[in-house]
């Protein structure tokens, strides 16, 4: 071999070795590959602001590397918070315990090591919020060993129109005698999206005391075919309205005002307060109010 052949074969002996290590670099430290699986727990994608709604991600290493310090973040609707995990299950080994953060839009929780073929599954709910439309969501995992994170596919999600109600009650004078009159004031608020119809208002009068009419109806509310008290009821009983929604920055506002005597056979002094139980849409809206605008009988 002559002596000008010797450099052009040692340059192609080097070139051999690193193309082989390279390709033995890529058969056995392959990139982890990763699924990501989005689903609503009970499979309704149609909520209403303030309902509780459940979802579950399914994470799995599809590569045959392994994942390393996976984390998983799910990326709720802008008006949606996370409220709670259900629970954390799977194959995966959790080596660091993130727990996702309480009122959340973005919550993430990790961090687990996967073995080929190895998943993750969270179970957790969100607060529904936001203005009635059409939302969607996707959730994402990512780990030191993988090349960025991987997405899962959207999650469609409809936000309707809903009420949401609150109430109070008040009542004056707050002392009163045997045989004297008091006007109990139910104020119902609707801020929520939508109209509160078929509400009803049932106020537990203290037992020393009966319904004496009066009625007045205050706010924005309107009223069709609804019922009143009978005289000297003690679980007088309204019923028949409806609340708007909330304009703007203002609630829809029902203002219910009624008298209640005081029996001349009371006899015991003490303190006396009322309850207070609002019903809309068929139920599916309920406040309750146990023991407030306490009377004081002499």
């Amino acid at each position: 071999m002559g002596p000008s052949r010797v450099p052009r074969l040692l340059g192609w002996a080097v070139l051999a070795a690193l193309v082989g290590g390279l390709a033995a670099a890529g058969c056995g430290g392959g990139v982890a590959a990763l699924s990501v699986d989005l689903a609503l727990s009970s499979g309704v994608s149609s909520v209403a602001p303030g309902d509780s709604v459940g979802f579950v991600i399914t994470v799995k290493d599809i590569g045959s590397q392994g994942t390393s310090g996976l984390t998983v973040t799910a990326g709720l609707p802008a008006d949606f918070r996370y409220t709670h995990t259900e629970s954390l299950e799977g194959s995966g080994v959790r080596t660091s315990p993130v727990e996702a953060q309480g009122n959340s839009q973005q919550p993430t929780w990790g961090v687990w090591v996967l073995s080929s073929g190895d998943d993750v599954t969270i179970t957790f709910d969100a607060l529904a919020g936001g203005s009635p439309g059409s939302y969607s969501m996707t959730a994402s995992a990512s780990g030191s060993t993988t090349n960025g994170s991987t997405q899962s596919n959207a999650l469609a999600l409809k936000l309707s129109q809903a009420p949401l109600l609150s109430a109070s009650v008040s009542v004056s004078p707050n002392q009163a005698v045997p045989g004297s009159i008091v006007t109990y004031q139910v104020t119902v608020l609707n801020t929520g999206t939508g109209p509160a119809d078929e509400v009803s208002i049932t106020v537990t009068l203290p037992p020393v005391f009966i319904y004496d009419g009066g009625i007045q109806i205050r706010g924005d509310s309107g009223r069709s075919g609804g019922n009143d008290p009978v005289q000297g009821s003690v679980l007088p009983y309204f019923d028949g309205f409806e609340v708007p929604p909330q304009s703007g920055a203002t609630p829809g506002e029902l203002i219910l005002k009624f008298n209640a005597q005081v029996l001349t056979s009371a006899g015991a002094q003490g303190t006396y307060p009322c309850g207070v139980q609002v019903l809309g849409d068929a139920g599916l809206e309920r406040v309750e109010i146990a023991e407030s605008a306490p009377v004081q009988i002499t």
